[in-house]
């Protein structure tokens, strides 16, 4: 009994260890400068690695992705969309909007019409989702932090994703040479007219 009990174990992880396992995507997001001013724009690609060319993790065809950031330090101005999920110009939905709160969030999604087969001969390994545009609000930094909502292949069947995130530092803006060069002659005539009144 007990010799049939190991063998049926044995047998049960041998046939578990042949199922393949699906293929991790991984989802980053790459912004493309460590540090901006405040007031300036950074650009932030939210970038899909990991494809392959086999039936797991082949290709994506749909995505819900969540990135949030501190809402006092940055604000969302645009979305752009990549290619990627419209490869035969078929088209593709697209949705890309804030939601409220702090941390903010921008909700972005998009699900191809390409047919499945399209999806994997011609989408890219690696390739850009969707670019954010943040605008520095005040100084300090940021995490930037990634959520799947879904994340699909070209079937419709779900994906398992490793997500990245990253961080973005806003740095004041400098007071340029001319400005300090005024507060030095403020200072003077300042200086110059106390030394006047005590002469008088």
């Amino acid at each position: 009994m007990r010799n049939s009990v190991l063998t049926i174990s044995a047998l049960l992880a041998l046939g578990l260890g042949a199922i393949p396992a699906a293929n991790a995507v991984t989802i980053s997001l790459v912004p493309e400068q460590g540090a901006i001013q405040a007031g300036a724009t950074a650009l932030v690609d939210v970038v899909a690695s990991g494809l392959t060319d086999s039936d797991n993790a082949g290709a994506i065809g749909g995505y819900d992705l969540n990135v949030a950031f501190n809402s006092s330090l940055l604000s969302w101005t645009a979305t752009t969309f990549g290619s990627g999920l419209n490869v035969t110009g078929f088209g593709d939905i697209q949705d890309s909007h804030p939601v409220t709160g702090s941390p903010r969030v921008v909700d972005t999604a998009e699900v191809s019409f390409d047919a499945p087969a399209d999806l994997t001969a011609l989408q890219p390994n690696s390739f850009v989702l969707f670019t954010l545009s943040l605008t520095g609000i005040a100084p300090g930094t940021s995490a930037l932090d990634l959520s799947v909502g879904s994340l699909t292949d070209e079937h419709g069947n779900p994906l398992v994703a490793d997500v990245q995130g990253s961080s973005l530092t806003v740095t004041p803006v400098p007071l340029p040479a001319a400005g300090w060069l005024l507060l030095s002659g403020l200072g003077s005539l300042l200086g110059f007219g106390r030394s006047r009144r005590a002469l008088a």
